[in-house]
């Protein structure tokens, strides 16, 4: 068995939890081709969220932003990652994880 330490997954669970703790219920989408990690509700609000420790590298920013293609811009959709450097686009909202872990809402950032 391999017990390498699975930053990815780790990183993933802790936005989970976090997002269960901001009062959020929430689901996975997939739509037969992508997946997008969480789908957050609270109240009248809904966001598609994609979790990743970064998206420095080509491949994954396109797999992280490209989750969302198919997507109308009803939803907000975001992306949260260890990364430093702000990779918001004109329909997608990047959030720094050091700042995720401080908010108290989505809404609030």
């Amino acid at each position: 068995m391999n017990n390498r330490f699975d930053l990815t997954h780790n990183f993933e669970n802790i936005v989970y939890n976090e997002l269960i703790y901001m009062g959020y219920q929430l689901q996975v989408y997939h739509d037969g081709t992508h997946e997008i990690d969480f789908v957050a509700i609270k109240g009248n609000k809904q966001y598609y969220i994609q979790a990743a420790y970064s998206v420095a590298e080509d491949k994954v920013y396109e797999r992280e932003f490209g989750a969302f293609n198919k997507l109308d811009n009803t939803c907000q959709k975001i992306v949260i990652s260890n990364d430093a450097i702000d990779y918001s686009t004109s329909t997608v909202r990047h959030i720094r994880f050091e700042d995720f872990i401080h908010m108290d809402d989505l809404s609030s950032y």
